[in-house]
């Protein structure tokens, strides 16, 4: 009878002991962390990239075509924006190339082109170590073409300029990235080399500027995102 008096006590005291047991077990087995988040934040980004450009399409009517005049390139860009969070920067953009001479084009004669204007890019992600984004943006493109006999000026507009590409983030202040862009321009005005003033181009029509290369970014003077809690059983 003792005996099972002593058993009976035993499974009570174990089952009133079960869920506080597991209880315990848990608490202890539950952990959190904060994972620090590596994305710029509020951090001024400068980008410098080096690349292909090529140009084609009719410039406008009685007006040679861009592939007439010049070939591919060299290009070389800087890119200056604010970091407004993670995602988004916003700032200004530069370019300059120099391309190879094209069919109607004397020799010993130099084609280049300039770009300025403004843009804003998205990144998808900016925690991860590979991240992918997009730009788009507008603004001004000359070109030039110096001749012996003198230089064909035309200035007009980007009216759309994107670019799509990859950052790989080498430490939290830098990261480089391939990139591939579009840019639709509209020449507007030019001064030809045997003319003493600027005039109108002529039924202008859109052209592309094709562009590729690699880009290196620099995020100064600001702060990282903050921190992701994570929790781990």
């Amino acid at each position: 009878m003792n005996g099972k008096l002593a058993v009976i006590a035993i499974v009570t005291a174990a089952s009133a002991a079960g869920p506080a047991l597991a209880q315990e077990t848990a608490e202890v087995t539950t952990t959190t962390f904060q994972r620090a988040s590596s994305a710029p934040n509020r951090a001024w980004e400068i980008g410098v990239g080096l690349g292909y450009s090529q140009g084609v399409g009719d410039i406008g009517t009685n007006s040679p075509t861009l592939n007439d005049l010049s070939h591919g390139g060299g290009e070389v860009q800087l890119n200056v924006g604010y970091r407004i969070n993670p995602k988004w920067l916003v700032g200004l953009y530069g370019s300059a190339g120099k391309y190879s001479l094209g069919n109607v084009t004397p020799n010993d004669s130099d084609v280049w082109s300039v770009t300025a204007g403004v843009q804003a890019n998205y990144h998808f992600l900016p925690d991860a170590q590979w991240d992918p984004w997009i730009g788009l943006g507008a603004g001004w493109r000359g070109h030039w073409v110096n001749k012996p006999g003198g230089t064909d000026t035309r200035h007009g507009l980007d009216l759309a300029r994107l670019q799509v590409g990859v950052d790989y983030r080498v430490t939290p202040e830098f990261s480089i990235a391939p990139y591939l862009g579009a840019s639709a321009t509209v020449f507007l005005t030019q001064q030809l080399a045997q003319q003493t003033s600027f005039s109108d181009v002529h039924d202008p029509n859109v052209n592309f500027f094709l562009s590729g290369g690699i880009v290196g970014r620099f995020d100064i003077l600001g702060r990282s995102a903050p921190a992701t809690t994570v929790a781990s059983n």
